[in-house]
């Protein structure tokens, strides 16, 4: 059951990243304004996460290692948001998977999980996957969302680590609760800066007008969290990191359905070539995570 809830994580999270690349390739043109409006909207799951239970006031240990994992929720929306100017949704879904090199070695000496020759193998398949998706083998280059998605997926490995260390002392409607609060009050502090401030309240009339846009987008982004934190309570680390490799294909299906409805108001290149490249790079991080999950 808990691998089926982990499955949700990497569909509503595709939809999620779809929205955003329509606004910072179509709304707003400074990211951290996009940033801003992206964060402070989070707070809304705080009144549902009652539904679930009572949060607690962590000991300070705990409390410390919140603050880590919210800051890093802000701060690898930068880097994320320009590589999503820069290469298609799906692919940038697919460097996700980057920084799952460093989930083994992390979860090792954080929470002491070890996993089997095989499932590390097919770790190994999903990370060969998305270089090879993001090489040019005529130019011998890889693209530069290749370099900012690395820096945002070692971030959020960094995360997922802690999230699973937090768990063991904290249920996953306190980590939640405090993730939220945190988060928004980091976001916050981007009005002290004068440079942020001016293009922040210049940019509100947009945030505006997309309101209810970011508000699903929103719930769509923390009901993903919210499975991957119910997961994480209860699989290993690696298990629910590989099964979030998934999402670039869930991008890629959607992304496909959502042209076929509004147009091209989302990037992604859905040409022929372009789409049998994509999906046999995404069978090949199939074929990754059955290995992880055998």
């Amino acid at each position: 059951m808990y691998v089926l809830i982990a499955f949700l994580t990497p569909i509503l999270h595709a939809l999620s990243c779809i929205v955003d690349a329509h606004f910072s390739n179509n709304i707003f043109k400074k990211v951290p304004s996009l940033v801003f409006y992206a964060t402070i909207s989070n707070i809304i799951i705080i009144p549902f996460l009652f539904l679930f239970g009572t949060p607690i006031i962590p000991p300070l240990e705990i409390l410390a290692i919140l603050f880590i994992i919210s800051l890093i929720e802000v701060c690898y929306q930068i880097p994320y948001y320009h590589a999503l100017r820069n290469i298609d949704t799906s692919i940038v879904v697919a460097l996700f998977s980057l920084g799952k090199i460093a989930v083994p070695v992390l979860a090792y000496f954080i929470v002491n999980e070890k996993l089997s020759l095989t499932q590390y193998c097919g770790f190994g398949i999903i990370l060969l996957s998305t270089f090879l998706l993001n090489f040019d083998i005529k130019k011998l280059k890889i693209n530069i969302a290749f370099f900012l998605m690395l820096v945002v997926s070692l971030l959020l490995s960094l995360s997922s680590v802690l999230s699973k260390y937090s768990l063991q002392s904290v249920d996953f409607v306190t980590v939640l609760f405090w993730g939220s609060l945190l988060t928004t009050s980091i976001s916050l502090s981007f009005l002290l800066l004068l440079q942020y401030r001016t293009d922040i309240i210049s940019s509100f009339p947009q945030y505006k007008k997309k309101i209810k846009l970011f508000l699903s987008n929103e719930i769509l982004n923390q009901a993903g969290t919210l499975t991957i934190t119910i997961a994480l309570a209860y699989l290993p680390v690696l298990v629910v990191e590989s099964i979030e490799s998934s999402q670039s294909i869930f991008t890629l299906l959607l992304g496909f359905v959502l042209y076929k409805i509004f147009g091209n108001s989302f990037k992604e290149n859905l040409t022929r070539q372009e789409v049998i490249k994509k999906l046999i790079s995404f069978t090949a991080i199939i074929i990754g995570i059955c290995f992880v999950l055998e």
